[in-house]
C-alpha cells in the first residue's frame, strides 16, 4: 500500500493575539497556533491508522512556518512542492483594514487562481470569502461558540462521499460568512450560524469547526474566561458554552476529510 507524507505550509495569524488575549495557552504551545496544528495533525494522523482512507496511508505531516502578519508570503510557485495551505484563526476580522489583512486577500486571490490549495479554520472560512467575492461581517444571531453540531449539506454529504448527516466540533466566532463568493458551496449550518464552512472547485475547503480545540478543550475554556472576565462576551453565553465544553466531537472525521483534500481526492 502506498504511503504519503503531508507536507502543508501553516499560516499562523493568530498566535500574536494570544500575547495579550490568552498567553497562559502559550505556556503550553509556545508556537502558538502553528504547535497546535502540528499536533492535532501529527494526533490525528497515528489515530487513523493502518491506510483509513484505503487509498493511501498517511505517516506523517510536515508543517512549514509562516506568519502572514509579516511580509512576504511565499509565491504560488514555491507551494508547487507542498500539498497545501493552512490558515489558522485570528482575533481579527476578514472586512479589517490592516495591512496585512488586505494584503492576505490579494494573496488569496492569486493563489485561487493557481489553484493552491487552501483550507482551515474559523478565520479561514472568512478571510478567503471576503477576498473571493463573498461577504463578512458580524454573526447576526451574534457570537457561537463551544461545541456545536452542525447540519451537512446534501452537497457537502456528496462530496465527503458519506451518509452522515451532521457533526461536532468546537466553534468560537463572532463573525460569520453572510455571502458565499460565486461558485462557492455550503458545507452546512447550525442554526446559528448560515455557513459553517464552504467548498470552491477543488482546491478550497475551509472550516468553521476549530478541531486544535476539540482535541484539547482547555483552549477554548481559557479564551472564554478572559471573555466572561472582561466582559466581551455575556456571561450567561460562556456559562452555556462551558457546560458543553467537553463533550465528545468529530475532530478526527473533520480532520480526516481535511487530509483527504490535501491529497486531491475531492472534486465537485
Amino acid at each position: 500500500m502506498p504511503s504519503h507524507t503531508l507536507r502543508l505550509a501553516s499560516f499562523d495569524v493568530g498566535t500574536d493575539d494570544l500575547r495579550w488575549w490568552a498567553p497562559e495557552i502559550l505556556d503550553r504551545y509556545p508556537d502558538g497556533f502553528y504547535d497546535m496544528h502540528q499536533q492535532l495533525f501529527t494526533d490525528v494522523c497515528q489515530k487513523s491508522q493502518p491506510d483509513y482512507l484505503g487509498v493511501v496511508e498517511i505517516t506523517t505531516v510536515d508543517l512549514i512556518k509562516f506568519e502572514p502578519r509579516k511580509f512576504p508570503y511565499p509565491p504560488p510557485q514555491e507551494l508547487a512542492s507542498l500539498d497545501g495551505i493552512v490558515i489558522s484563526g485570528s482575533a481579527s476580522a476578514a472586512y479589517d483594514q490592516d495591512d496585512w489583512v488586505i494584503h492576505l486577500g490579494q494573496v488569496i486571490r492569486d493563489y485561487h487562481q493557481q489553484k493552491v490549495r487552501l483550507s482551515g479554520f474559523s478565520f479561514a472560512p472568512q478571510i478567503v470569502a471576503q477576498a473571493l467575492g463573498g461577504k463578512v461581517g458580524k454573526n447576526p444571531p451574534g457570537t457561537e461558540l463551544s461545541a456545536v453540531t452542525i447540519q451537512l449539506t446534501e452537497a457537502a454529504q456528496t462530496y465527503f462521499g458519506i451518509d452522515r448527516t451532521a457533526y461536532t466540533i468546537h466553534v468560537h466566532h463572532n463573525d460569520g460568512v453572510l455571502q458565499l463568493p460565486p461558485g462557492a458551496v455550503s458545507l452546512g449550518t447550525s442554526g446559528v450560524t448560515d455557513y459553517l464552512g464552504w467548498i470552491l472547485d477543488g482546491h478550497i475547503l475551509v472550516f468553521s469547526g476549530h478541531p486544535e480545540y476539540s482535541r484539547d478543550p482547555w483552549i477554548l475554556e481559557q479564551m472564554m474566561l478572559v471573555e466572561r472576565r472582561d466582559r466581551l462576551v455575556p456571561a450567561q453565553l460562556i456559562d452555556y458554552g462551558l457546560r458543553d465544553l467537553w463533550n465528545p466531537t468529530d475532530y478526527i472525521w473533520q480532520t480526516q476529510q481535511q487530509f483527504r483534500f490535501f491529497l486531491g481526492q475531492f472534486q465537485l
